[in-house]
């Protein structure tokens, strides 16, 4: 990260008014460089504020809370006549708080074909204390959705994808709109589109004090940990449907493919 930020802009970023996470003013701040266009473009690929982001300098300031431990990066704008200043606020979709890109949690998918395999970084719609509480139920949500189908075209293809043990939310992790539409179902009865799971396969966090990421672990609570016991689950989790649904579970599931004619 570039560190050298003139005078006029140190004067501007001196007057903007930073918050910490309880919406307090900070005891103290730190410029700590211009954000590098990675980071930016990361950024830019939440659609709600991709068309906003400038094209003006863009620094990072790193802060200490009112509470005089707690470190918070914010991303101040600067114009390009270095006459006026404001921070990027974004929104949390869970808590529905304002605040910095920094501290939204960047995700991957593995199945990403945007660009050849490379699985860019995207910036989520969720904070990382919202995302740990979020974390510890989903596992749960899937095995119902699994054991009580509603639609038939949904089960035959969540029966298809396997069990799913990584974090999966089609608000807080969004996929590209070019790629949205291959997790949709429609419902048999309704009608109704139904979002399949998409889960993620990596998720880091900006660490202010380091200026590094730090890596969270997109496992799902409460899921298998090993090879073994996995396998173990989803043949256990098969039974149980067939025990469930009986003769409904094959009326769900796709014919069985006819071998090819000699």
């Amino acid at each position: 990260m570039t560190t050298t930020v003139s005078d006029s802009i140190k004067a501007l970023i001196e007057g903007v008014e930073l918050l910490d996470q309880e919406e307090a003013p900070v005891s103290s701040r730190e410029i700590v460089g211009i954000v590098s266009p990675e980071r930016l473009a990361i950024w830019a690929t939440r659609e709600d504020i991709s068309d906003s982001l400038p094209q003006e300098t863009v620094i990072a300031v790193r802060c200490v809370g009112s509470d005089g431990e707690s470190i918070v990066e914010h991303a101040v704008v600067v114009n390009k006549d270095h006459t006026s200043a404001k921070a990027i606020m974004i929104e949390c979709k869970v808590s529905y708080e304002e605040m910095s890109p920094s501290a939204l949690v960047e995700y991957q998918y593995q199945d990403d074909a945007s660009t050849d395999n490379q699985h860019p970084w995207r910036l989520s719609l969720v904070s990382l204390p919202y995302l740990l509480s979020f974390r510890a139920g989903k596992f749960k949500m899937w095995e119902q959705r699994m054991l009580q189908p509603t639609c038939k075209a949904e089960f035959r293809r969540m029966y298809a994808i396997g069990p799913v043990y990584q974090i999966f939310d089609h608000i807080m992790f969004p996929s590209p709109p070019e790629e949205s539409c291959q997790f949709d179902v429609v419902d048999d009865t309704s009608g109704k589109t139904i979002r399949l799971p998409r889960p993620v396969s990596a998720l880091r966090i900006w660490n202010a004090t380091t200026q590094s990421y730090d890596i969270v672990d997109p496992t799902l609570d409460g899921t298998p940990t090993t090879e073994r016991d996995r396998d173990m689950y989803w043949k256990d989790l098969v039974n149980k449907l067939k025990e469930t649904l009986g003769e409904d579970m094959e009326d769900m599931l796709p014919p069985p493919q006819q071998p090819p004619q000699k």
